[in-house]
């Protein structure tokens, strides 16, 4: 799964400018390299440049050279520091236009997307843009409080409660409550959907599934209380009831007058219609396009306050006019869809509100366990990824480093795991004293049309190239990229390496790396794509899984990242993704959230008119 989010763009003024300023010697070779990555020159484009130039290097406090070694690479720990990339300050809500501006209730916020949304049922669809029209129209159980991951607040339900071991967890809705079509929404209709999740099993289902045996046992005890009776006891399943994957509330009535024998769930219909509890209805929509939302004036949050009359969600596939449209005033809000180089010169001009923050994203280069089986020989690849020059030059900080499969963000982070960096010397002793045989060319798949992992895979190229090692970069086509991860074909028939990278439907360490990791997860039973394969982890991952939060389950996790990281490598885990948000200086109220990714909370949100 790449996030590879940033799209080409014409760049024949900005590589003039470039070359002028390189041939002038009016910016040093960090800065050739910083700008070029950014405009997605590859590694041997810029060597030809740089060499051109005169190669000439004044700046005398980094260790730049692209592919090569760091200043006395070490491992380190989270606490040690390992702070390449510079995690930024926590961000708050941004004043308007730098000072104070006067609310506005009602107008319209208008939300640049990047691609085509294929699916509207929120309990099949298993994409980010697709849940930021959810965030705005059905509602969980419950969602995490403002920009926290470990504190809930109501949505659809008032308050919730467990018995002493866990294992069975009540929900109070409240009365009246009323889905868009007009029917109320009492506890059987909330039990109804939910078992409807549940016996469709599509996407992602599992996050019901790994709590909840069978659909029989969700219920309503009465026209207030639903009721879920787990397979075993944990506190992790309101972690699970507040993921923005799946279980939210549609209407069962609207699924009973729209379903057809081949069609028991509705869901064709619902791919293409919403019928929820949120605060927004769905007025029209081109899926490939647009899609405007209204006010749902019936709505039980009420409407006191300042919110926006309408939701405009517009799809624009160009990066350059994605920028031009935020600068220009005819959007409003962005998430993750420029270049990096574009993100820093808009903070730079100060004239949009930029909002970088931690996620629970992590990016990964994952290693063939079957054919690199020497776990000594996979270490050596580990040492020798160029984790700097990837984190700093070609994502300019927005990815930092972390330890593993999971980022800090995530429950269950080990504080104290390895950080890599990289050491070419260390790598190459590794390979030399396992006999790794130099004359094999290794193959590294990526997505085609991302600069900014084809720079990654090119920095990792040339750096394998310094202790002689042959890597071979072969980039697919997206769709075709994912057909092979999640195919058939067996590991040995898969490339030594790939790039992928996931963040988790709800806060747990071990719905990340379960469907990345584990034995039972080889393609194409999920996406452990070139077959990792421990015992150990296997066996550490089944306990965990039906852990509650606390020590216990934050050791097994520890343990489980040691193994990865040290012991029997999974992969080079190059970092944890920071996201951003780009919103123009009159709106006011946005929160993001590390869990919920490329979502909006548009209740919330307001504009003010600046003064």
């Amino acid at each position: 799964m790449s996030h590879d989010n940033f799209d080409g763009q014409a760049l024949d003024e900005r590589l003039s400018r470039l070359l002028t300023s390189a041939t002038g010697h009016r910016l040093n070779r960090r800065d050739v390299l910083h700008r070029g990555l950014a405009l997605g020159l590859s590694v041997p484009a810029l060597a030809a440049l740089l060499a051109a130039c005169g190669d000439d290097d004044d700046d005398d406090d980094d260790d730049d050279d692209a592919g090569g070694d760091a200043a006395e690479p070490t491992a380190t720990t989270a606490e040690d520091g390992g702070d390449e990339g510079g995690d930024e300050d926590e961000p708050t809500e941004p004043e308007a236009g730098g000072g104070a501006g006067t609310p506005i209730n009602g107008g319209t916020l208008t939300v640049i997307q990047t691609g085509s949304i294929p699916d509207l049922d929120p309990q099949s669809a298993y994409d980010s843009d697709a849940s930021a029209i959810f965030f705005g129209t059905y509602e969980m159980l419950l969602r995490l409080r403002g920009s926290d991951t470990f504190e809930y607040e109501p949505m659809l339900a008032e308050s919730w409660e467990s018995n002493a071991d866990m294992t069975e967890w009540s929900f109070t809705i409240p009365d009246g409550v009323m889905f868009h079509d007009g029917t109320a929404c009492d506890a059987e209709a909330v039990a109804a959907s939910l078992r409807r999740f549940h016996e469709m099993g599509l996407g992602p289902v599992n996050v019901i599934t790994r709590f909840v045996e069978s659909p029989d046992d969700i219920t309503a005890p009465d026209a207030n209380t639903v009721t879920f009776a787990l397979k075993y006891g944990t506190d992790i399943f309101l972690a699970a009831m507040a993921s923005q994957y799946g279980p939210l509330i549609v209407s069962p009535a609207a699924m009973e007058e729209n379903a057809t024998d081949d069609d028991p769930f509705a869901h064709e219909w619902f791919r293409e219609n919403v019928v929820g509890t949120g605060p927004y209805v769905l007025a029209e929509h081109d899926l490939g396009n647009f899609l405007r939302l209204e006010r749902f004036e019936e709505f039980h949050g009420g409407w006191e306050g300042n919110h926006f009359d309408e939701i405009i969600f517009r799809n624009v596939e160009e990066s350059t006019t994605r920028r031009q449209l935020m600068e220009a005033g005819e959007a409003d809000a962005l998430t993750q869809s420029l270049t990096p180089e574009d993100v820093v010169q808009m903070e730079g001009a100060g004239e949009l509100n930029v909002l970088r923050y931690d996620t629970t994203n992590a990016d990964w280069v994952l290693f063939n366990y079957e054919r690199l089986p020497n776990p000594r020989v996979r270490e050596a690849f580990a040492w020798a990824f160029p984790y700097d020059d990837v984190r700093n030059e070609v994502f300019q900080g927005l990815i930092v480093p972390s330890s593993g499969a999971i980022t800090p963000t995530t429950r269950g982070y080990p504080a104290d795991g390895t950080i890599f960096t990289q050491d070419l010397e260390r790598a190459q002793q590794l390979l030399d004293d396992e006999g790794f045989d130099y004359s094999e060319e290794l193959e590294f798949i990526i997505s085609s049309g991302g600069p900014l992992t084809q720079a990654t895979a090119e920095l990792y190229q040339a750096a394998l190239a310094e202790i002689g090692v042959n890597l071979k970069v072969t980039e697919l086509e997206e769709g075709q990229l994912t057909d092979l991860m999640y195919g058939e074909s067996p590991a040995s028939e898969r490339p030594h390496f790939a790039d992928w990278g996931w963040w988790p439907d709800y806060n747990d360490a071990w719905n990340e790396i379960y469907p990345n990791f584990h034995t039972a997860s080889i393609a194409p039973n999920g996406s452990n794509a070139l077959g990792y394969s421990n015992s150990d982890v296997d066996e550490l991952l089944d306990k965990s899984s039906t852990l509650g939060a606390g020590e216990e389950y934050d050791s097994t996790i520890a343990e489980i990242n040691r193994i990865m990281v040290e012991e029997d490598p999974a992969g080079a885990f190059y970092g944890s993704v920071q996201w951003y948000t780009i919103l123009h200086p009159s709106i006011m109220g946005f929160e993001y959230n590390p869990i919920y990714i490329n979502t909006y909370n548009v209740y919330d949100m307001y504009r003010v008119e600046l003064e």
